[in-house]
């Protein structure tokens, strides 16, 4: 298992780290927003499943 704090895009950052340490599965956590909200501002959840690559894991 490893750590790691990089700065920058989330969707981009993640999807570029999967990449580079050849990760099989993503796991993440995520929680609802209302429906307003989210039509506004979007969801960085929904960004990263979209653009995953590997099988993602989504717990609420």
């Amino acid at each position: 298992m490893s750590l790691a704090l990089i700065h920058g895009d989330t969707e981009r950052v993640i999807a570029q780290y999967v990449h580079e340490q050849s990760i099989d599965m993503l796991l993440m956590g995520a929680y609802g927003h209302s429906p307003l909200r989210s039509l506004f501002l979007g969801s960085k959840t929904t960004d990263l499943l979209r653009s995953a690559k590997v099988p993602t894991l989504l717990l609420r």
